[in-house]
């Protein structure tokens, strides 16, 4: 199974809500930071300051170039643990290091995929950051192999207007395929509730997660965690994000009906 988390733009909280779904997921799973914009979020944030130390998708371009094997056990050795190791595996592969990173791997995406296709067979999953579109969209690799695109967006006007500018681009890349986009309101009723968004633009519901900044803290900058963490609401939602997209392969979500609202 391959999930793709993606926002139109801004920072509406991708990268913490792969992150979230992944740290909950039924079963192993690979994050896969393929952002075109490098940050290194999750390396500087949750995991506090780890080095890649070379590993990542320009350690794998690399080894692309070389003619090297592409096995799913050379995919896992430019990964970072994501726990302590417990039961079921957890990993992380760090993405691009330079603007122009991602440019130059755009003809390995299909040998990348390949290595996902490997490692599902072994029973880990895959769950992409794709950070936000920008005018190349999607890999097409990675949107033709996935069972659900999760599009995460803020509930205020901004976010919602860069969304539905966004919504052609998303449709032609999904055109050919099973796997609709789904929406992931982050913060909703806030101004406007998660449902609402949903019915103005037509789009399957799969999540609305809580407003929790101690939460979200924990996940965007390795925060101390607050007492409970597992029971606070933020989590409780991204885990059962994470129980819904593990499910079963085609998630669609909740379809909601069109009504009036205020997205124009």
């Amino acid at each position: 199974m391959l999930i793709i988390c993606v926002s139109a733009g801004g920072s509406p909280g991708v990268t913490s809500t792969a992150l979230g779904v992944a740290l909950s997921w039924p079963r192993g799973v690979l994050l896969v930071d393929c952002d075109p914009h490098p940050s290194q979020a999750v390396l500087a944030g949750y995991l506090r300051g780890v080095s890649e130390s070379g590993r990542g998708l320009g350690a794998l371009a690399e080894s692309y170039r070389a003619q090297r094997s592409d096995s799913s056990g050379g995919l896992l050795e430019q990964t970072v643990a994501l726990d302590d190791g417990s039961s079921p595996q957890r990993r992380f592969l760090p993405g691009f290091t330079h603007p122009r990173s991602a440019l130059l791997f755009s003809g390995y995406w299909e040998r990348l995929v390949g290595q996902f296709d490997d490692l599902q067979a072994g029973g880990i999953d895959v769950i992409i950051d794709a950070g936000r579109l920008d005018a190349d969209g999607l890999p097409s690799a990675l949107v033709e192999r996935a069972s659900t695109i999760a599009v995460v967006t803020r509930s205020n006007l901004p976010a919602l207007a860069t969304l539905r500018l966004a919504l052609p681009q998303l449709a032609d890349a999904t055109a050919l395929i099973p796997a609709s986009p789904g929406l992931v309101v982050a913060g909703g009723g806030r101004p406007y509730s998660a449902p609402e968004i949903a019915r103005q633009l037509e789009m399957a519901l799969l999540a609305d997660l809580p407003w929790d900044p101690a939460t979200a803290a924990v996940l965007s900058d390795g925060a101390v965690p607050p007492r409970k963490l597992t029971n606070r609401p933020l989590w409780r939602a991204l885990r059962g994000l994470a129980l819904q997209l593990g499910g079963r392969p085609g998630v669609r979500g909740r379809r909601t009906t069109r009504g009036r609202g205020v997205i124009s």
